[in-house]
């Protein structure tokens, strides 16, 4: 079992390597807030699984299968990007340079950063357990604790989904253009599909319980039927409902005993089924794995003998003026202060390397919002300009130790009060131009209250990004943290999150003056942050 025995060391060695970063920490933290509110207060009068203003009563079962689920569904996300960075970290640091040279096969390296990947998400599951089982005792409706209960939809929902998560993210480590942002933009949309067939693929009856549960990903039609089923013996002629998603009752909340799901042999299989396809998934990343061969990695000349490139050779071989205008037109340079040579150097290093097309549809967004409409298509174009720049923003803050010149950085005079405002405002500039359409729209039609919301995303989003950059080092906790806030918050409308201010709800209650204050709390951590770094 010699495989096995290497198969175990690497796992151990790449877990403990993540567990002792700052974004582990943060990330447990995030997911023990999630498992916390995921159950919501009685008196609050919102749901997070909606049978029609139906509940189950807040026991383990019930409790367990409500976090289990949006466990599920939520971190599917987050959960990618924290662990998408397995091989690449092996790549940037040498050692897979040192791994290339044992005899460890290509097959049994990804399986093992499969396996690896899906025991990191574990342990931030199991935070999550230990959240539900703590919430129960809060919301004291049922004071006994049934650990099967609670824990048995963690095993069969949660975690084959997550080892799905593990294996893709590993797939995408190794074939070359997904590797990097791009890579990302379309795992988030396969989500978003993914997430519309789960919820749309089972068969509803005239009563709303659903009759033919799918084995869908994310295990939500399994547990849905259940309780369907539940709600219906208790109240056998009221029409029932299902949906995910953090949602105030319409009327008064009727609750019912759940005893969970009967988790039958047939149901098992049919979920570790997940599982044997996230094993498959990990050794067919073996395939595309160059096993860190540089010759590999080089792009590949193309060969340039086909018919359309013989046919347009004679237009190539045109030799065209070229026009210098700077040879004719004196063009003046406009002094900048010292701080704005620094902003514009700043503003240059984080907009390097983005597309022609990138800038495209970001003018596109900035037009469109320009132009009057309702205020349902407002929200829709605010809320695609600002989950556009994300690969942007997430770049705030860690570049420093992305390439390795902290040391160059840090040591020059006055690094905190120059060099970090400058990155700070090129966040915030950034920010306000992506959603400058809607901005001015806002403006020209008097809308103060919701101009001040725009105004203070404006500066809440690259405060947000610069300060997890700065603690957590890297650009993957921003990107897994930001998407699922925007989509939990402005998206789903959910007025606690909503920091763009989109709902009514949001401004009635004058959440924008508070994320105005979380602005300013967020910019003295990551103040505090770089001068650690400093001083290291």
């Amino acid at each position: 079992m010699r495989w096995l025995r290497i198969l175990s060391q690497l796992v151990r060695a790449d877990f403990l390597e993540r567990t002792r970063r700052y974004s582990f920490l943060i990330t447990l933290g995030v997911m023990l807030f999630v498992g916390y509110s995921a159950v919501p207060p009685v008196e609050s009068g919102m749901l997070t699984v909606d049978l029609g203003d139906i509940r189950g009563i807040y026991n383990s079962a019930w409790i367990g299968g409500v976090v289990a689920l949006l466990s599920s569904m939520l971190l599917s996300i987050p959960g990618f990007y924290l662990v998408k960075d397995t091989i690449a970290r092996d790549r940037e640091t040498g050692v897979g340079q040192i791994i290339a040279t044992t005899p460890l096969s290509k097959h049994l390296y990804t399986l093992g950063k499969t396996v690896s990947n899906l025991f990191f998400l574990v342990a931030i599951v199991g935070m999550v357990v230990l959240a539900a089982g703590a919430t129960q005792f809060i919301r004291d409706e049922v004071l006994y604790l049934d650990v099967w209960g609670l824990v048995a939809p963690f095993l069969f929902a949660a975690l084959p989904t997550l080892a799905l998560v593990a294996a893709v993210a590993v797939l995408f480590e190794t074939i070359p253009f997904l590797r990097g942002g791009l890579g990302n933009i379309i795992y988030f949309a396969f989500y978003i599909v993914t997430i519309i067939i789960s919820l749309s693929g089972a068969t509803f009856n005239n009563q709303g319980l659903i009759e033919q549960p799918i084995n869908d990903l994310f295990g939500a039609a399994v547990i849905g039927a259940s309780m369907g089923q539940a709600a219906h013996t208790a109240f056998p002629d009221q029409k029932l409902d299902f949906g995910v998603g953090y949602t105030p009752a319409k009327g008064t909340i009727q609750t019912f005993h759940w005893e969970g799901v009967a988790w039958t042999s047939d149901i098992i299989m049919g979920r570790l089924l997940w599982v044997g396809v996230a094993l498959g998934i990990g050794l067919l990343a073996a395939l595309f794995f160059d096993r860190f061969d540089p010759a590999r990695s080089k792009p590949k000349t193309l060969k340039r003998n086909g018919i359309v490139t013989r046919m347009l050779d004679w237009f190539h071989s045109l030799r065209f003026p070229r026009l210098d205008l700077r040879r004719y037109v004196a063009f003046p340079r406009i002094p900048l202060p010292p701080f704005g040579q620094m902003l514009l150097a700043e503003l240059r290093l984080t907009l390097k390397g983005l597309k022609w097309w990138w800038y495209l549809i970001a003018l596109g967004l900035i037009i469109a919002g320009l132009k009057p409409s309702d205020a349902e298509a407002q929200r829709g174009l605010l809320l695609a300009a600002w989950i556009w720049p994300v690969l942007v923003w997430s770049k705030l803050g860690v570049r420093e130790n992305q390439y390795n010149t902290g040391a160059v950085v840090f040591s020059a005079p006055k690094s905190l009060r120059r060099q970090f405002p400058a990155i700070w405002l090129t966040g915030v500039i950034v920010t306000a131009l992506a959603g400058s359409g809607v901005g001015i729209s806002l403006l020209m039609a008097g809308e103060w209250s919701h101009l001040l919301a725009w105004g203070v995303a404006a500066l809440f989003i690259p405060t947000l990004a610069l300060t997890l950059g700065v603690w957590s080092g890297s650009s993957k906790f921003f990107e897994a943290l930001y998407v699922v806030w925007w989509y939990i918050g402005p998206v789903s409308g959910l007025a606690t999150l909503d920091f763009m201010g989109l709902s009514s709800e949001a401004i009635s209650r004058s959440l924008p003056i508070v994320y105005l204050g979380g602005t300013v709390l967020l910019l003295g951590l990551a103040a505090v942050g770089r001068a650690r770094q400093i001083r290291c």
